[in-house]
């Protein structure tokens, strides 16, 4: 299923000070029928392990309920029958803001209970968008309000949620005595977006949260969660590997590289120099590698990158399971996981060619790349959330 709008989400967190676990829990599932994502952020009363435990709690019903379609005053009205009460301050043990995003509608649906009020940018400016408020009484009869909103998203879209820990920072401090605030904070992220249009959304909640840790004079008073999500048209990568089975399904292979409307990447020489002799485009192979432990890439014209087969591919596993990710000079792997990273909506192409028909007691390099290939594309699908479809020829 193709999607009209991709997303690019990250969460940064700090502990409050003396705290070994953040009290703020942060899920992301990517639903692959139907096409959504849903990103939940909870903020746990209190701090350390028993405000981690109650957010988690919340946090995970939450995306269960979100995940089944169930409606949004049927699940709010759970939520709040089920978490407990605290008998002094009489408010929920943990707060949420759950983000639900539909794909292929192109459509975003934010639900909000006592946490600051979510942010959407556009252009680098505010959106007015029509917020709706429920009532919900809980078990014991006290009312409690629910916000929900949902609205058509545009590429560029910001959308940036956070914890109270962050809004409230500061209040140590002569210049927020009533804490950093909503408004104050809404200023800071408008003034991050027009100074960088292009700021990922890593960056800018990590720029969100240290801001917070300074206005309490880097000593946290709370934990601080910021999640900021950028909405963007999908990026599109194809990878071809392993040569098909038969030559009959050369033509047509060329012929989906050709047309295909997004990055490609060959990986694996013969059948790069297949590709290349039935596209007409000349190869140039490259006898030196930045990186000593993986061959040299090759280059031709129209493909992104080139690169060996079976060493490349272990590394750049190795890069993305570890999440170590060199520059893109350090050589051919670290180019491959960057544009894999890079990319929302990944097609790999493999060919079932056997190697070793004649000797079945040799490992089979084709099929070895095909389980690396596939390890790739699983971690890629449930770690970073991207759409993954694999292809045999």
């Amino acid at each position: 299923m193709q999607s009209n709008i991709s997303i690019d989400a990250a969460c940064r967190q700090v502990d409050c000070a003396g705290e070994r676990i953040c009290g703020d829990v942060y899920l992301s599932r990517t639903v692959t029928v139907g096409g959504r994502t849903i990103l939940v952020l909870s903020d746990g009363m209190g701090h350390g392990i028993k405000a981690n435990i109650l957010a988690s709690l919340t946090a995970s019903m939450l995306q269960n309920f979100v995940t089944i379609h169930e409606d949004i005053r049927t699940v709010s009205e759970m939520m709040l029958k089920t978490l407990p009460v605290c008998s002094v301050r009489k408010i929920s043990y943990s707060t949420f803001t759950f983000v639900d995003i539909d794909h292929v509608a192109g459509t975003v649906t934010v639900v909000e209970h006592d946490n600051p009020h979510c942010m959407v940018l556009r252009a680098g400016r505010p959106l007015r968008l029509d917020w709706r408020t429920m009532e919900i009484r809980r078990s014991d009869g006290r009312p409690q309000k629910i916000r929900s909103v949902t609205f058509a998203a545009e590429p560029s879209d910001r959308i940036v949620v956070v914890s109270d820990g962050v809004t409230q920072s500061g209040q140590r401090s002569e210049r927020y005595r009533f804490g950093w605030g909503e408004e104050a904070l809404l200023q800071f992220v408008e003034y991050a977006l027009n100074g960088n249009r292009e700021i990922t959304s890593a960056d800018l909640a990590a720029l969100v949260v240290s801001q917070a840790v300074r206005n309490d004079e880097g000593v946290p008073a709370d934990d601080m969660s910021c999640l900021a999500v950028t909405v963007r048209t999908p990026r599109r990568l194809l990878l071809v590997s392993c040569p098909p089975s038969g030559r009959d399904a050369y033509p047509a292979l060329a012929d989906t590289v050709r047309r295909y409307g997004g990055k490609k990447v060959i990986c694996g020489y013969p059948v790069a120099e297949i590709l290349a002799r039935e596209l007409g485009l000349k190869v140039v192979r490259e006898e030196v590698s930045a990186d000593p432990d993986v061959p040299p890439a090759w280059s031709i014209p129209t493909i992104d990158l080139v690169t060996e087969g079976i060493v490349t591919l272990n590394k750049t596993l190795e890069l993305l399971e570890y999440d170590t990710l060199p520059d893109e000079a350090a050589g051919p792997a670290a180019q491959l996981a960057r544009l894999l990273l890079r990319s929302d909506e990944i097609a790999f192409m493999l060919g079932t060619r056997r190697q070793n028909d004649a000797n079945r007691y040799v490992p089979d390099e084709y099929e070895l790349r095909r389980r690396v290939i596939r390890r790739i594309a699983r971690l890629l699908e449930t770690r970073q959330g991207k759409h993954v479809v694999l292809t045999y020829v």
